[in-house]
């Protein structure tokens, strides 16, 4: 199978990045994937969420400004409220994210779920990755083994990323990777299925919201939860290293159904 190409899309990417930060950037290409079977009921399985949207406790160190970016993690306990986030923190994007930070970490959309039914118990920790990183390696694949120690004491069986911006992708498909290796199911959302395909996450739901939102429009919380049910869906049934599946949700600002006309 020959390596997937760079789009327009993603080249002009590149060459900003070029331009602007590092002159030698390329997209990170990995090889074969990591695969870890989920289990068949996730209803009954503690479910935790990686986000890159840079928010971490008011009273927890704040992510590095740094140029070519911040490797490190944060944990976001389960209950953690907005009012003790720190939503106006330099790595955190401004459009959508204060208003509502389950746009990017949908706390109490996953709550919601468990207490209907729809999935397991939240994990006891969430985590949470800086938005921005240029250069991943081997940073972001050292982090990701520390997030799995906390994964497996906290018994989680599925995780789901949600990457806020154009390097986010790369960077939840890394740890995603690293994850599944070390047997913890995985599904990333993806905001660029084209880099996805790229980087090579083991699963992956592409949504068709804009950067900064990877849940969906703000306040819209039957969307969260309809996003947080397909990336589950998808979690359970995929068969195979690399499936993708579009998303059937579009961007609403009222409560929805899902819907393949958006």
């Amino acid at each position: 199978m020959s390596e997937p190409s760079c789009s327009p899309v993603l080249q002009r990417i590149v060459d900003a990045i070029r331009a602007e930060v590092d002159p030698h950037f390329e997209w990170v290409r990995l090889g074969p994937i990591p695969w870890s079977d989920a289990p068949p009921d996730l209803t009954r399985a503690p479910v935790a969420m990686i986000t890159t949207a840079g928010l971490h406790l008011r009273t927890d160190p704040p992510f590095a400004d740094r140029r070519l970016g911040d490797t490190s993690f944060r944990v976001v306990p389960r209950g953690t409220q907005p009012e003790q986030l720190d939503l106006l923190a330099p790595t955190v994007d401004r459009r959508y994210i204060p208003g509502d930070p389950e746009v990017a970490l949908p706390l109490d959309a996953l709550e919601a779920l468990h207490r209907r039914g729809l999935a397991g118990a939240p994990a006891a920790r969430h985590i949470s990755l800086s938005g921005g990183i240029v250069r991943p390696l081997p940073g972001l694949a050292e982090s990701a083994a520390g997030i799995a120690e906390i994964l497996r004491e906290d018994r989680v069986a599925g995780v789901i990323l949600l990457p806020s911006c154009s390097l986010c992708v790369q960077s939840v498909c890394i740890v995603a990777r690293e994850l599944e290796s070390r047997g913890l199911p995985t599904v990333s959302l993806t905001l660029l299925p084209e880099l996805t395909r790229i980087v090579g996450a083991p699963r992956a739901l592409s949504v068709r919201f804009p950067f900064g939102a990877p849940a969906g429009d703000p306040g819209n919380r039957a969307l969260h939860e309809a996003v947080l049910l397909e990336a589950l869906a998808l979690l359970s049934e995929a068969r195979e290293a690399g499936s993708m599946r579009e998303s059937t949700l579009g961007w609403r600002r009222s409560p929805c159904q899902p819907s393949r006309n958006g």
